[in-house]
């Protein structure tokens, strides 16, 4: 059975030093990210309530449709 106290010892002993360990990187450049950024204000909230509101009305006119079809069975009664 491996001696894991002599492994632990060894991995300990093996260590890199803190400098090798840390890497020192250039500081990143904040404008150049901000004029790649993509612009999105209000006009995003526009998009998304219009794209809500036209996939309710194509779930709808689906639902109807399979329902005048027969293929979508839908008995309001029987929720009395």
């Amino acid at each position: 059975m491996p001696d894991f106290e002599a492994l632990i010892r060894h991995q300990q002993l093996k260590q890199p030093t803190t400098n090798q360990r840390l890497k020192v990187v250039d500081s990143p450049n904040f404008e150049k990210e901000k004029k790649e950024e993509t612009i999105i204000t209000k006009s995003g909230l526009l998009v998304n309530f219009f794209g809500g509101f036209v996939g309710s009305v194509i779930g709808t006119l689906t639902i109807l449709f399979l329902y005048i079809n027969e293929y979508l069975p839908i008995d309001f009664l029987k929720l009395k």
